[in-house]
């Protein structure tokens, strides 16, 4: 029982990072990396990419590529397009179109969404990205994503903004079973990635 208490009390570190972006405060990035597979990602990032197309039309920053990562081999724009229309706040907003998008349908985890990724991003001489994932996910994804794009001799420096769309919050994942299962999932796979995981 002590074990049990230990391993859940200790699960909580994959919530204590920092993002490196807040709110409205946009740094110029080449593109928005949205890891799909998480509840509200990709209608999120979307409307990251909306907050910046208006600020380019103030003269104020250019409009970065929304870049979908791991969105599956059968998805295309007509299936994925409804989750990335423009809120409210962006009624009078241009609609995203395709050329603004690119999908990346071959990776299957984080560790192959970074590989290629930085293939993509190197033949286009990215320089920076925003990366966008769920807060469960993001200590994990940071970690892999930093270890694979900016240890390279042309490095991608990688900006981290959290998706907030989980049932359960980050303070109380603890006394919510499927935040208590997420949580200690995701912990696991950070405990491997940090001990026996090479990235190439």
């Amino acid at each position: 029982m002590t074990l049990a208490f230990l391993i859940l009390f200790c699960a909580g570190e994959i919530y204590r990072y920092h993002d490196t972006v807040q709110g409205s405060s946009l740094p110029e990035v080449d593109a928005i990396v949205c890891l799909a597979g998480g509840r509200g990602r990709l209608s999120a990032a979307s409307q990251v990419w909306y907050t910046y197309a208006e600020q380019a039309q103030l003269g104020l920053k250019k409009v970065p590529v929304l870049y979908l990562s791991g969105v599956g081999p059968q998805s295309n724009w007509p299936q994925l397009a409804w989750q990335l229309k423009p809120g409210a706040k962006f009624a009078k907003a241009k609609m995203i179109s395709p050329e603004n998008v690119v999908f990346e349908n071959e990776s299957l985890n984080t560790s192959e969404n970074a590989k290629i990724l930085l293939r993509y991003a190197q033949s286009r001489r990215w320089k920076k990205i925003l990366l966008m994932t769920s807060s469960y996910h993001m200590k994990r994804a940071q970690f892999i994503f930093n270890h694979i794009l900016t240890t390279q001799e042309s490095p991608v420096e990688v900006e981290t903004l959290t998706v907030i769309q989980e049932p359960f919050t980050t303070q109380a994942w603890i006394t919510d079973w499927n935040g208590a299962r997420v949580t200690l999932f995701e912990y696991f796979k950070l405990l491997y990635y940090r001990s026996l995981w090479s990235s190439f």
